[in-house]
């Protein structure tokens, strides 16, 4: 760190203002912050789906069972008195598959424990099962859970579609679902209804309908078209918390065959809790002929979704007169009007256009113009769509459904996502262009030949649309090696997405700084400012395609070497080097120091050692996807949910900034530290540290927990010492490079890495609790100063780092505490991480240098230190501590250990003085105190620089 600062005067320090003070209960842990996010219950998302009404659908196909029938009694093993469960995840798992009715683990909640009407209405219908939020009480935590095996099964369930209609039975006035309140779990208060948007979506399925899935084969044939209205039947009548629509290829006086062109809505998009029975006769009235307009179909369904002009609607017929669902879409509801009214009523509601072919497009170019045409999407898309032939333009039109602003009326960006379904034998060999639709259009693409493969992949969409997903950032800018004031105009993002099991997903993002904006690979830009949330149809610099707020799309997740070739590294102390890429350090099923041991590995039920290994480098061991593959890559990065990225630049000349090698270094809590060339986005290694290497087996297995765990999880400090100041890393002229990271919640130790050539990362040191005593969670970053210690070996620049004594989780609970930990404050030296110097308590362990009595509470924020003279020595630090303190610190430097600090307690605004638990003065600071610096007036002006590009003179050690 380098102060500049005039000596022509001495700045006064005006006063310390804290940035977070806390006076309401502590949380149990931040992490609730994101898995319960209080909301009210949100928008219905629209759903349109656009069945293949061509003649091919016709064509009768072999299949291994009719579609159920719930009047019929299946036989079979799943009891009548229960309701299985799957859980819709935002990763696959097992969870997400078919319940079993019989062995270990059964999936199930007692049928008089369902609490869910609108469930019990689906279940005993056509669908046989139901697709929502389901959570179930929990007695032992007083609120609403996620359903898991094994887990509070002799509890009621309850659904959000039940939310102000339906309580523990019909007659109760009490119809919300509300946590924290063991002695009743339901309110006559919508204000007081748990927050739906943490629990995932389930599928509640009846044991008859189980027993049809799991019943033998009775082959038979039946049409396609008749298949896809089965199961369109099912579908509607399974799920109640969605919009839906309907489309089919245009016919002329009900009679397919005719050349009509284009397609048209048979039902308008419409809450399929009320319109159900309607859409169900719709999609039922369907019969097939004629050719497959695929992309002039999906034009209209985006002149639907967007409020424009009927087009190939006016020429659509039923029974000889125009569609009736094309009347009930106009705009107003007017029978003489030519434009349609849009279904998308609410900003940020969600739209899904579901579209399902048996083949290829086929007599499909009259739309090619009009597409090419829209409003934008020259610039969206293109000038001109891509491909050739027949449906040319079907891939461009769903990328403009995916970027375009749908309804501009409404604040924000209102877009429509595509899935593709190919269904039958015949689109095998076309699947690979519904592939790139799906793609460009901001969604999946699937294939199913038989009623249960259709089943399974609506079922999917629809969860998937109704789980929808969650983006957390935390930002870091890189600063310009040349020019410290100036920004690279380069940002790099850690994003991830809250889960209720130990390992959450991330990513690390890189976007670009245009004309005060942030923009992204395209220079368009990347935030909308009125959610504050990245733009639909974003693709951050590291991706191929566009992941917007996606978290485990693209970034450097995607960039991930194949598991065979990752440089992935840990440390041993009996490996007797530093040097983290030798053979004795690699994290490789070849070093026999990662053993069973070590690695928590070998109990019954897995994983084995090698399987452990290979799955932290990423390969697929646990078949996570479900196709059978288990060596392809994973592409999976850990939750960075504290720690920002730290940049260093390398290299490069200051004419050409952007040609500047730059390194990205991330800390994840599945225990790895990143570091990622910023260029190009792709891993260069990876460290997790020994003693994190015993969790992985858990986060291998993954399970549901009430309360997380961490790995690395605090932020990165960077020391760059720069001998010529220069820009350039030069090893062999002296520069050095340092980083400095602790573990947050993860632990209780620092780690030091010399990282000075980008390859090949050394281990400097590491700090615990026999180095540090009293040590607490490894909250505080260092701050990185100069201190001169009298009679201390210090490196050459006298570079030390300055340490809170961390997070005590005492403080976890309401009542106010002391605390055992964390209550010190440590400098240590930056090379060595030799102890300097330590304050604390006078009756602490390790007999602190400065012993002051008012120390009873942990310091989890960073220490501010200040150089008050200009002399480039830190003259001042302040901190605050869990007990509602501040403390103030004055350093002489050149003074031995004993001398060298005096200070106390500056101001106690909590209490950590009185002791009592008053809620007013239950006072926590978490973090630094603000200091600002006054000018006097009338003094010459002072400029404070708070990190400098590095040191000249003395030699680090």
């Amino acid at each position: 760190m380098r102060l500049l600062l005039s000596r022509a005067w001495m700045p006064i320090v005006a006063g310390a203002v804290l940035s977070i003070v806390s006076v309401a209960p502590a949380l149990a842990d931040d992490t609730e912050i994101f898995v319960n996010q209080a909301s009210a219950r949100g928008v219905r998302p629209n759903i349109l789906f656009i069945v293949d009404t061509s003649g091919s659908m016709n064509g009768l196909v072999d299949v291994s069972k009719a579609p159920y029938d719930p009047a019929i009694t299946y036989p079979g093993a799943c009891q009548a008195d229960r309701i299985y469960f799957s859980r819709n995840s935002a990763r696959p798992s097992v969870d997400a598959n078919l319940p079993s009715c019989t062995g270990a683990n059964i999936r199930f909640v007692p049928a008089g424990l369902n609490s869910c009407a609108d469930a019990s209405a689906l279940l005993s219908g056509i669908a046989g099962r139901s697709i929502g939020r389901v959570a179930r009480w929990s007695e032992a935590n007083t609120e609403w859970r996620n359903l898991r095996v094994g887990e509070n099964e002799d509890q009621p369930i309850e659904c959000e579609e039940d939310s102000g209609a339906h309580g523990a039975d019909a007659t109760s006035s009490q119809r919300y679902a509300r946590n924290g309140v063991a002695t009743n779990r339901w309110s006559a208060s919508a204000a007081e209804e748990l927050s739906w948007s943490g629990i995932d979506v389930a599928i509640l399925y009846s044991a008859n309908y189980l027993n049809w899935r799991y019943s033998p084969d009775n082959p038979t044939q039946i049409s396609r078209l008749r298949i896809v209205q089965a199961v369109g039947t099912e579908l509607a009548s399974s799920v109640s918390s969605v919009n839906l629509g309907l489309m089919r290829f245009s016919t002329r006086d009900g009679a397919p065959g005719d050349g009509a062109e284009g397609g048209m809505v048979t039902h308008r998009v419409a809450s399929v809790s009320s319109a159900r029975a309607q859409i169900i006769v719709r999609l039922n009235e369907y019969s097939a002929g004629d050719f497959t307009p695929l992309s002039e179909t999906l034009f209209e369904a985006g002149q639907y979704l967007a409020g424009r002009a009927i087009d190939y609607g006016l020429n659509s017929e039923v029974n000889g007169v125009l569609s009736p669902s094309v009347v009930e879409s106009r705009s107003p509801p007017d029978p003489d009007s030519t434009q349609y009214r849009s279904p998308i009523e609410f900003q940020c509601q969600r739209n899904y256009v579901i579209l399902l072919t048996d083949g290829d497009p086929r007599d499909d170019q009259s739309a090619d113009t009009k597409i090419e045409s829209l409003p934008d999407f020259a610039s969206l898309v293109g000038g001109s769509c891509t491909g050739t032939g027949d449906g040319r333009c079907l891939d461009d039109m769903a990328e403009y459904l995916f970027r375009a602003d749908l309804s501009p009326t409404l604040a924000g960006q209102q877009n429509a996502t595509t899935y593709t379904i190919g269904f039958g034998p015949d689109i095998v060999a076309g699947s690979a262009f519904l592939d790139t639709v799906a793609r460009r259009g901001g969604g999946a693409s699937f294939a199913a030949t038989n009623v249960e493969d259709l089943t399974d992949v609506l079922q999917r969409i629809v969860g998937d649309v109704l789980q929808g997903s969650a983006t957390f950032t935390s930002p870091a800018v890189s600063i310009n090696a040349f020019n410290r004031t100036q920004s690279t105009n380069e940002l790099y993002v850690s994003v991830f997405t809250p889960e209720d099991s130990l390992r959450w997903p991330g990513n690390v993002k890189k976007y670009g700084i245009l004309d005060g904006q942030i923009v992204d690979a395209a220079n368009r830009p990347a935030v909308d400012p009125t959610t504050g949330f990245f733009r639909v149809g974003t693709r951050s610099f590291w991706s191929a395609s566009p992941d917007d707020n996606e978290v485990e799309l693209g970034g450097a997740a995607s960039r991930l070497p194949d598991p065979g070739t990752r440089r992935v590294y840990t440390h041993f102390a009996s490996a007797g080097t530093p040097n983290l890429t030798a053979a004795a350090n690699a994290f490789t099923s070849a070093n026999a120091a990662l053993t069973d041991a070590v690695l928590n590995t070998g109990a019954t039920g897995g994983p084995t050692r090698e399987q452990l290994i290979d799955w932290a480098r990423g390969i697929d061991v646990q078949d996570i996807d479900g196709d059978g593959d288990r060596t392809e890559a994973l592409r999976s990065v850990g939750d960075p949910l504290h720690a920002r990225p730290a940049v260093v630049s390398y290299g490069g000349t200051s004419a050409s900034p952007d040609a500047l090698d730059q390194v990205v270094f991330v800390p994840t809590n599945d225990g790895f530290i990143h570091a990622i060339n910023a260029r190009t986005g792709v891993e260069l290694w990876a460290f997790v540290p020994e003693e994190l290497l015993g969790r992985l087996a858990d986060l291998y297995r993954d399970p549901t927990v009430t309360a997380r765990t961490y790995g690395l999880d605090g932020d990165v400090r960077v020391l760059k010492f720069d001998v010529n100041q220069d820009g350039i890393v030069d090893a062999a002229a002296g520069d050095r490079v340092w980083i400095y990271f602790g573990m947050r919640r993860g632990g209780r130790q620092y780690y030091s890495l010399d990282v000075t050539n980008r390859l090949q990362p050394q281990l400097r040191w590491t700090l615990g609790s026999a180095q540090l005593p009293g040590i607490g969670e490894t909250w505080s970053t260092p701050t990185i100063a100069r201190v001169r210690v009298q009679g201390a070996t210090q490196n050459g620049e006298n570079l030390v780092l300055i340490i809170g004594g961390g997070y005590d989780d005492a403080q976890q609970n309401y009542q106010f505490t002391p605390d055992a930990s964390g209550n010190r404050i440590f400098m240590v030296d930056a090379a060595s991480g030799a102890l300097l110097w330590s304050a604390g308590a006078p009756s602490s362990p390790g007999s602190p240098d400065l012993q002051i009595a008012g120390m009873t509470n942990s310091i989890p924020g960073r220490v501010v230190v200040l150089d008050t003279n200009g002399d480039q020595f830190a003259d001042r630090m302040y901190a605050a501590d869990m007990g509602g303190r501040v403390l103030r610190f004055d350093i002489f430097n050149g003074r031995p250990r004993s001398q060298l600090v005096t200070g106390g307690v500056f101001a106690a605004l909590g209490a950590g003085d009185t002791g009592t638990s008053n809620i007013a003065e239950n006072r926590r600071f978490y973090y630094a105190p603000d200091v600002a610096l006054i000018q006097r007036r009338g003094a010459d002006p002072y400029y404070n620089l708070a990190i400098g590009s590095g040191y000249r003179g003395h030699p680090l050690h």
